[in-house]
């Protein structure tokens, strides 16, 4: 990874991610450095892929499912700051106990040093995420954009789905992760032809599925169109 890959970004989340895909140990939140999976992110043009769609539509209240050691996070958080403000809730049941608090660390640091986020703008919900997600919607939230990258089997990715379309801003953005999976291509197709409250969004990375919303879901109680799996 180069630097410049990382320069629309400000200096510290460059720093962080710089570390991260350096695969140094990464300070969790018992004070210790913990070697991290190299399996477990997103890569660069990923990540600059969601913060270029973050930025394009002026988001400003973000939302994603899994947290695991930050990545996205870090990306997300970076485009808040270019907006000016706003909110990222990260959703993860296992981030004390599998990611030693890694990611959260980092976004609490990142607040803490942000000239323009509020004290507020990141908050974890160690939640499963179909009840963190039935939780918002109650609450009233809406979000511009939502980054899904959670439990990948298929029933999973669908309902992290279903649940985050009911809290999608009109005009917002829902985007999944890892389509080189059977079951994350599967549900992409799902919606592409199901949800047509929803139009797929083209983008360089192969292995993101974007759909914006454009309407409401306006489904009859029966509605299903068969749909291929690839």
């Amino acid at each position: 990874m180069s630097r410049d890959e990382l320069s629309p970004l400000g200096e510290c989340h460059r720093d962080v991610l710089a570390s991260m895909y350096g695969g140094e140990p990464q300070l969790g939140e018992d004070g210790q450095r913990h070697p991290i999976d190299a399996t477990t992110r997103i890569s660069v043009a990923e990540g600059m892929t969601l913060h270029g769609l973050c930025v394009a539509a002026g988001a400003t209240s973000l939302l994603e499912v899994g947290l695991a050691y930050g990545f996205s996070t870090v990306f997300l958080l970076a485009a808040l700051e270019k907006a000016g403000g706003g909110t990222l809730v990260s959703i993860d049941p296992f981030q004390a106990t599998d990611w030693h608090g890694i990611g959260a660390g980092h976004a609490r640091r990142l607040v803490s040093r942000s000239p323009v986020l509020a004290p507020g703008s990141f908050s974890w919900v160690e939640d499963r995420s179909e009840r963190a997600l039935v939780e918002l919607e109650r609450a009233g939230r809406c979000h511009d954009l939502t980054f899904i990258d959670g439990y990948h089997r298929f029933d999973d990715v669908l309902v992290d789905f279903t649940l985050a379309a009911r809290t999608c801003s009109p005009g917002g953005a829902i985007v999944l992760h890892d389509r080189w999976l059977d079951s994350v291509e599967a549900v992409v197709s799902f919606v592409r032809n199901n949800r047509g409250d929803f139009e797929e969004v083209p983008t360089a990375c192969e292995n993101l599925g974007v759909f914006r919303r454009t309407g409401d879901d306006g489904r009859d109680w029966s509605h299903f169109v068969r749909f291929p799996l690839r």
